[in-house]
């Protein structure tokens, strides 16, 4: 008996620089060759393999070969490149042909050396979860395969190709509405703060919920949501750009949230279980990782949270140098009572911050108020792959915002400066505040920002759900939002 992990299909992309792992389930010795080396391993006691063979430089097209006894596969034209992990919740699900320009990129989406991966969306592994895996494969981009790839993983891919010049492999794993908690495993969700009284709540709201009746459940509200999803794809294809205003209008507020059970797909390490383990150890150069938006209400811990995600992740994958980029939340117009948007974007920073390896890409300009699902990824996907390039190849200044440095007293009130030079102001500063209070502020030919409210004992910008974007650098971007106490003095 020989099962390959399905993550290795013909136009699949390895990393290069890093070892080749193969792995899967066998019943004896495992042979893997690949490019003129060779691998043997053999199965433990729970059936598992893996093989590894020699790290390669960038190149192909390659086959491996894979084979148990009498029964082998060989995969074909493999190629040596860059690979990356997408990860995170709809946001980094959200399709290409919905995306502001997809029609245009999908007609015109052709790259043989870009390639995709996208992980089914599973709840528990079983024979028909196993059939359904066996039917995936990377993909390389072409006008019929792109549509239904993550936008943030295609504007990302095409960067990092323009940028490496080698074949790049995006592995997309992603569910639409998951709590971080969901992507990590149940022993480390255990290891958090809030941990043990997340999983306690959890499995107290699921101890009376029968198989059957979660399946009877489940199954109306899947109707519910094909139901609203088929408006809103005709809507989508009919008018590409459609105002999400306009679709609630017509088809109601997307069903939500869907019904609890012990196999929910969104529940506590399910994700981990299902669908991340079962494409480790596989390599990978780095994690683009875009979630937040459903612990919105739940921010407290999350940092604790999202470094217990990046160190499994690593250890995972068996890459204890993966880089990780983090997208911090856009801006959102939700209700500020039951979900604090700050609070999550701060969390995301501090992580960044203290994690090496990792690089926050700041999206405070890149949202919709009246939309969960901006519609516009290409700025999104471009900016988390300039920070790969930054974090992993030392490209470039790897799209990190300026911040705030450094509060001085002045005559007219409190001097700001920045990591970088501020370019000149555009419009108002209505996400400004001086002790809650709109602050007027102008710019010195320095680039620092003089606001003028002496004695504020606290500033802040861009600090609440839906801020107005207004301080960028000369380069475009976006400065971090920030909070700041102090004596005023």
């Amino acid at each position: 008996m020989l099962c390959i992990a399905a993550v290795f299909s013909d136009h699949m992309v390895l990393q290069r620089g890093l070892s080749v792992r193969v792995f899967g389930e066998a019943d004896g010795p495992v042979r893997a060759a690949l490019a003129g080396c060779e691998a043997v391993a053999r199965p433990g006691p729970d059936g598992r393999f893996c093989a590894t063979l020699p790290a390669m430089e960038a190149g192909g097209p390659y086959e491996l070969s894979v084979s148990c006894g009498d029964e082998g596969r060989t995969f074909h034209d493999v190629m040596v490149g860059e690979v990356v992990l997408c990860g995170g919740q709809s946001n980094m699900e959200f399709r290409l042909r919905d995306d502001a320009n997809g029609p245009a990129e999908v007609a015109g989406g052709e790259d043989a050396l870009l390639r995709f991966y996208t992980v089914n969306e599973e709840a528990k592994v079983d024979d028909a979860m196993l059939a359904r895996e066996r039917k995936t494969a990377w993909k390389p981009l072409a006008p019929d395969t792109c549509g239904d790839v993550s936008a943030v993983a295609y504007y990302a891919g095409r960067r990092l190709r323009a940028a490496l010049g080698v074949p790049v492999g995006m592995l997309i794993c992603c569910i639409g509405g998951t709590e971080i908690y969901s992507w990590i495993s149940r022993e480390a969700l255990a290891d958090t703060p809030d941990g043990p009284e997340m999983l306690a709540d959890f499995d107290a709201a699921v101890a009376d919920v029968t198989d059957e009746q979660f399946t009877r459940e489940e199954a109306a509200y899947n109707a519910r949501v094909k139901a609203w999803c088929d408006i809103a794809d005709a809507m989508k294809a009919a008018r590409p750009g459609l105002p999400a205003s306009e679709i609630v209008a017509k088809a109601g507020d997307f069903p939500w949230p869907p019904p609890m059970g012990p196999f929910m797909m969104r529940r506590p390490g399910g994700p981990w279980d299902t669908m991340v383990r079962r494409i480790t150890p596989y390599g990978a150069m780095g994690l683009m990782w875009y979630q937040g938006e459903s612990d919105s209400g739940k921010a407290r811990h999350y940092d604790a949270r999202l470094e217990k995600l990046i160190s499994e992740w690593r250890l995972a994958f068996e890459n204890p140098d993966m880089k990780v980029v983090v997208a911090q939340l856009p801006n959102y117009a939700s209700d500020p009572a039951n979900e604090d948007w700050p609070a999550i974007r701060r969390a995301q920073q501090a992580v960044c911050d203290r994690v090496p390896g990792c690089a926050l890409s700041c999206l405070i300009d890149c949202g919709d108020s009246a939309d969960l699902h901006p519609w516009k990824k290409a700025i999104p996907g471009a900016r988390m792959a300039d920070a790969l390039l930054w974090l992993a190849h030392g490209m470039g200044s790897g799209a990190q915002s300026p911040r705030l440095a450094r509060v001085e007293a002045a005559a007219e009130g409190l001097l700001l400066s920045f990591t970088r030079p501020l370019a000149p102001l555009k419009g108002g500063l209505r996400s400004l505040l001086a002790d809650g209070k709109p602050a007027a502020a102008v710019l010195t030919p320095e680039g620092a920002l003089l606001v003028k409210a002496p004695g504020a004992q606290r500033l802040t910008y861009a600090w609440e759900n839906d801020p107005e974007a207004c301080l960028f650098d000369s380069d475009g971007l976006p400065v971090l939002p920030f909070e700041w106490e102090g004596n005023g003095e």
